[in-house]
């Protein structure tokens, strides 16, 4: 493989750990869209390097902290590749007891403080307790038979204030020992939830649906439908970005105004990523960094 995007990979997301280091998961075009993979690549000090290729579909990404500062990439079936400070390995999100292969797909992966969280379908919660090593913590929340529920993402201010969100609206919040749902203004699912810099929780959907809130006090922030579907949210320079497949948009006075790239601006977002004062968007073809002054694209 070559050590640097080609005109055929479709970045899937990314992921930023220094203003100068950071990684991104790819698909290959030119295969055929039944053979899942993934391309893993890093980008140090503007240099691509292919670190490895997978036999599973990345569904998402993060930046552990314990035991080591490591990049994780996990599929949707619970298969974990690590890599940086010196080590590499791989995993499996999963107990003697529970197994996402069994439960359901996995939506996302987050640090949070120290610790690295997964959630996905039927409500599952795992967090990263070692190398190798994850525990469940979803038993007091399993959806009846027959119950369709999930979580498609988790943040939280500490490790005793953990929102997760997912379908039907639902909004849970983990307290460090019990989960409490919480009343949720919307029956749509939320796909995306940021606890934020100005010490609010946002939670995003379709069509852009937006919402605000903190334990059960929550808001929806009304915004125009042609907004789309709202892909990620980041909070960086005191400012709450908001990505949809199209755009990129800051929300000022509870309205989302689109930010302004110039000669710069791509076709497509999908994530976002802050870290050591720069914001990274990744898109289907299109990477971009903003140091808090100007845009610039990563070839």
């Amino acid at each position: 493989m070559p050590d640097t995007l080609t005109p055929t990979d479709t970045i899937i997301t990314g992921a930023v750990r220094f203003r100068d280091l950071a990684y991104v998961a790819t698909q290959d075009d030119s295969l055929e869209a039944r053979i899942e993979h993934s391309h893993l690549y890093s980008w140090d000090d503007g240099a691509w390097g292919h670190d490895d290729m997978k036999d599973w579909p990345t569904a998402s990404i993060t930046i552990t902290q314990q035991p080591l500062q490591q990049v994780l990439f996990m599929s949707p079936y619970g298969d974990v590749r690590l890599f940086g400070s010196g080590q590499e390995n791989d995993e499996r999100i999963c107990t003697p007891e529970d197994d996402p292969r069994d439960r359901g797909h996995l939506r996302q992966v987050r640090t949070i403080g120290q610790h690295t969280f997964a959630v996905g379908m039927g409500r599952q919660v795992y967090r990263r307790e070692g190398v190798g090593h994850w525990s469940c913590l979803d038993q007091a929340i399993r959806p009846a038979i027959g119950e369709t529920k999930g979580f498609e993402s988790i943040d939280g201010f500490n490790a005793g204030d953990l929102y997760a969100v997912g379908w039907d609206g639902e909004i849970w919040r983990y307290d460090g020992t019990h989960w409490h749902p919480q009343a949720s203004p919307t029956p749509q699912v939320l796909t995306r939830v940021l606890c934020a810099g100005d010490g609010q929780v946002y939670a995003s959907g379709r069509r852009g649906l937006l919402i605000v809130g903190r334990h059960d006090r929550w808001r929806v922030l009304a915004q125009n439908a042609t907004v789309g579907d709202i892909q990620d949210l980041a909070w960086y320079a005191s400012s709450l970005y908001v990505a949809t497949a199209r755009g990129l948009y800051t929300l000022q006075a509870d309205t989302l105004v689109p930010v302004a790239f110039g000669e710069h601006a791509p076709a497509t977002f999908h994530h976002l990523s802050a870290a050591d004062g720069v914001l990274w968007a990744f898109g289907a073809k299109d990477i971009l960094a903003f140091d808090g002054t100007a845009w610039s694209r990563i070839d």
